[in-house]
């Protein structure tokens, strides 16, 4: 027997927003770099928020990707990181939310 698809609200959702303009480039570079890295574990999270922006326009070195993941059972969990462009901060705010959920289904199981 085939396997039924889930309904729409089960699939992870990523929205990608900035405090400023975000380019169509680095708009999918943050929704392709954040499914890549959650996408093994998709059956524990209902959405993920990204905001792009920078502090101060004008320094450098200064963008941001605050994450936040929106869990089935236990709330969310967010990282803010910082980059010297808009790609390395993009990186290792994946990084580091991996890591961070990677962490919680350890320590809880699969009841994240």
């Amino acid at each position: 027997m085939a396997r039924a698809l889930p309904l729409y609200d089960e699939f992870m959702r990523i929205e990608v927003t900035g405090k400023n303009s975000v380019t169509p480039q680095i708009r999918a570079y943050a929704e392709y770099r954040l499914f890549a890295t959650l996408a093994r574990h998709a059956r524990v999270i209902r959405r993920v928020s990204v905001i792009l922006g920078s502090a101060d326009p004008q320094a450098a070195g200064h963008l941001t990707c605050d994450v936040d993941v929106g869990l089935q059972d236990s709330g969310s969990v967010r990282v803010l990181a910082h980059g010297r462009n808009m790609h390395a901060a993009i990186d290792l705010a994946a990084e580091r939310i991996g890591y961070v959920i990677e962490r919680l289904e350890a320590s809880n199981g699969d009841s994240v």
